[in-house]
C-alpha cells in the first residue's frame, strides 16, 4: 500500500473514532463470535436478539451521520480549495481554453465545408450516373450525344478521396451508353426497314387503286364508246331517246378524273354515231313500210289471178296458168312498173324518187369476232340492206314509169 493510501486511511479512521475504533471492531467481534446462536424460538433469546439489532442500528446510523457531515466538510473546504486555485491559473487558463474553442469550432468548419464539397462531388457523380436513365427509350442521336458529353467530363478536378469513384463511374457510363447506342441503332435499322416496307406497300397499294381507278375510268370510257353497238337494229325512238340522254350527260371527275375532256370528245362522237343511225333507222323503218305495202298489194293481185285462172275452163288451165306466170314475170320485169296503175302511196305522190344511204359506220372485225351476238346482228343488217337496196331500185323504175 503507497504512502497516499495509507495517509488517507488514517484520516479516515480518525473521521470515524469517536463513534467505532479499530479497538471497538476487536470488541465487537469478541462480544458477538461467529460460533454465537440464539434459539429464536425462545422469547429470551429473541428478546436478547432485539438488543442486539437495535444496538447495530444505532452503530451504523452514526457512521453514515459521521460520514455524511465530514463529506459535507470535505465539499466545502474543496470547493474554497478549487476556486482559490482555479482564481490562480485563470489568465493562463482562459486564454488556453478560448483558443481551443475556437480551434474546433474551425475545424470543424472547414469538416463541414469539406464534407458539403465532396457530397457536392459525390452528387455529381451521381449525374453522370442519371446519364442512363435519360437516355433509355432514346433515338440512337440522343444518345450518341450524350456519349460524348459524358466523355468530355474531367475526372481530375475531383478530390483524391472520391476520384476513383469518379473515374469508375464515368467508364461505367461510357460502357453502358455504348452498349444502349448500340442497341438503339439496331432497333432504329429494324424500324427503318419496317416504315420502308411500309411505304412500298401504301405506294403498292396506292398504285394499285389508281391503276383500279384507271381500269374503271377506261371501262366507263369504252362503254361509252361502244354505246352505238348497243343500239344497232333497234327502233329508231329507243335511238333517239339515247342521244337525248346523252346529250343531258356532263362528264364528272368523280366517274372519269381528269379524262373529263376526252370524255366530252367520246360524248359527241357516240353522239354523232347516233344520230347518223337515227338517220339511217328512219330510212330502213320507212323502206320496211313501203316494202310491206307493196308485198301486200303483190299478195292480193296475185291471189286474184288465182282466182280468175282457177274459175277458168279446165281444158284451157294450163295455158291460162302459163299466160299468168308471163303476166306475172312481165309485172316483175324491170321494164315494166312494179306495182300497177291502182297502188297509191304518199311516196310516190310527188313523183322524186327514193334515196337511201347505205349504213357507212360497221363494228370492226375483232368486236364481230368477240361477240357472236353482234356479229349475228351485223349479218342481218348487211342483208337487210341488200334487200332495201334491190326494193329501191325497183320503187325508182315504179315511179319512174
Amino acid at each position: 500500500m503507497s504512502e497516499q493510501s495509507t495517509t488517507a486511511t488514517n484520516l479516515v479512521e480518525i473521521v470515524f473514532q469517536e463513534d467505532l475504533t479499530k479497538q471497538g471492531l476487536a470488541d465487537l467481534r469478541k462480544k458477538y463470535p461467529k460460533k454465537l446462536t440464539l434459539d429464536m424460538k425462545d422469547d429470551d433469546d429473541f428478546k436478547e436478539g432485539r438488543k442486539i439489532r437495535t444496538e447495530r442500528n444505532k452503530l451504523v446510523e452514526s457512521i453514515k451521520r459521521r460520514r455524511l457531515d465530514f463529506t459535507a466538510e470535505v465539499k466545502t473546504y474543496a470547493d474554497d480549495l478549487s476556486a482559490k486555485v482555479n482564481d490562480i491559473f485563470k489568465p493562463i487558463v482562459v486564454a488556453f481554453e478560448d483558443e481551443d474553442t475556437f480551434r474546433k469550432e474551425e475545424a470543424a468548419r472547414k469538416a463541414a465545408e469539406r464534407e458539403a464539397f465532396l457530397n457536392k462531388q459525390r452528387q455529381e457523380i451521381a449525374d453522370i450516373r442519371y446519364f442512363v436513365e435519360q437516355c433509355k427509350g432514346q433515338p440512337a442521336k440522343f444518345i450518341a450525344d450524350t456519349i460524348e458529353s459524358v466523355d468530355l467530363i474531367e475526372t481530375d478536378i475531383f478530390d483524391k478521396e472520391i476520384i476513383h469513384d469518379a473515374i469508375d463511374t464515368k467508364k461505367e457510363v461510357l460502357e453502358t451508353l455504348n452498349g444502349m447506342y448500340q442497341a438503339a441503332k439496331a432497333a432504329e435499322a429494324v424500324e427503318a426497314e419496317r416504315e420502308q416496307l411500309r411505304i412500298q406497300q401504301e405506294a403498292i397499294a396506292q398504285q394499285e387503286r389508281l391503276q383500279k381507278q384507271a381500269q374503271e375510268i377506261e371501262q366507263r370510257i369504252n362503254n361509252l364508246r361502244n354505246d352505238p353497238m348497243n343500239y344497232f337494229g333497234k327502233p329508231s325512238q329507243d335511238v333517239m331517246a339515247r342521244i337525248q340522254q346523252l346529250e343531258n350527260f356532263t362528264p364528272s371527275e368523280d366517274k372519269f378524273g381528269n379524262r373529263t375532256n376526252e370524255v366530252s370528245q367520246v360524248l359527241a362522237q357516240v353522239i354523232q354515231q347516233l344520230t347518223m343511225m337515227h338517220t339511217q333507222q328512219l330510212q330502213v323503218e320507212q323502206a320496211q313500210q313501203v316494202t310491206s305495202q307493196v308485198e301486200s298489194q303483190q299478195v292480193e293481185q296475185l291471189q286474184a289471178d288465182v282466182t280468175r285462172a282457177a274459175e277458168q275452163d279446165a281444158a284451157t288451165e294450163s295455158a291460162e296458168q302459163h299466160q299468168a306466170l308471163t303476166d306475172v314475170n312481165r309485172m316483175l320485169d324491170q321494164n315494166e312498173p312494179l306495182l300497177g296503175n291502182n297502188f297509191k302511196s304518199p311516196v310516190f305522190e310527188n313523183g322524186e324518187k327514193l334515196g337511201y344511204d347505205p349504213l357507212d359506220l360497221w363494228p370492226s372485225d375483232r368486236d364481230r369476232a368477240d361477240n357472236d351476238e353482234l356479229d349475228r346482228i351485223c349479218n342481218q343488217l348487211m342483208h337487210a340492206e341488200s334487200y332495201i337496196e334491190l326494193l329501191e331500185q325497183r320503187l325508182n323504175k315504179a315511179l319512174a314509169a
